[in-house]
This record gives structure tokens, sequence and C-alpha cells, in this order.
């Protein structure tokens, strides 16, 4: 049975992440996501990544926690995580999109509004408390 999920993270990249950084993230990616059956995106530009990573969603929750010890990059913030029926980038191991700082910086400014305005942490609190509530019966 497949467990597909999809993550989407945004993170700031450390001084000295230049070209020859970016080429060795690409290609390394590129391999172990495709022994993974990890597909992707990555965004970058002006100083930030932009993430989306879909498979096997424990493969997927573990490779973000090995992109979180990376030190090429900083001030990571988790956008979303939801289960999926399918891919939307099934043909590519590590797409890849180089956009302009101004770009980058307007999404980036769009996706932590969007992020700031869900109300997913109070229906998330509701449904402990309801389960939390029927295991006092």
């Amino acid at each position: 049975m497949s467990n597909l999920s999809r993550i989407l993270y945004l993170s700031r990249t450390s001084l000295g992440v230049g070209d020859e950084a970016l080429k060795q993230i690409l290609e390394v990616s590129r391999r172990k996501n495709k022994e993974l059956g990890i597909t992707g995106m990555l965004c970058c530009g002006g100083g930030h990544f932009i993430q989306v990573l879909e498979g096997e969603q424990e493969e997927v929750f573990r490779l973000y926690g090995r992109i979180l010890d990376d030190r090429r990059h900083f001030d990571s913030v988790l956008i979303g995580v939801a289960p999926i029926k399918q891919r939307l980038f099934g043909s590519w191991a590590m797409g890849y999109l180089a956009n302009p700082p101004e770009v980058m910086e307007a999404r980036r400014k769009d996706l932590l509004a969007a992020w700031a305005g869900r109300l997913e942490a109070d229906e998330l609190l509701t449904l402990m408390k309801r389960f939390a509530a029927q295991l006092k019966v």
C-alpha cells in the first residue's frame, strides 16, 4: 500500500552557497532521491530555497530531517505536509528552477503569509481535546 506525502518548505541559503555548491546539491539529490523514490522541485534565488519533496511518507520525513541538519541553509520553515494520491513531480528526482531575488522574496512572503494564516493549529487542538475526552470515558 502506498503512503505518499508531499512537503513544502523554505529556507535561506548560507553565506558561500554559490553556483558550485548548488550544482553539488542537485547532483547528489538527483542520485539519492532516485534511489529513495523521492521526487520534487528546488527553487533557488536571492539567498532563498523553496523546495517540494514527494514520496513515501517515511522516506520524505527522514530526508527532511537530514535537510534540516545541512549547514548550507538555515531558517527553515515547514509550510505544509499533506498526504497525496499522485505526484506533481513524478518524473523529476529533483527539478530545478532559478528565480531572480525579487521573485523568490515575493514567493517567500506569500508562503509565510499563507502559513501564518492557517487555522490548522486550532483544528488540531480541537481534535486532540476530543480524543482526550474520549479517553476519559
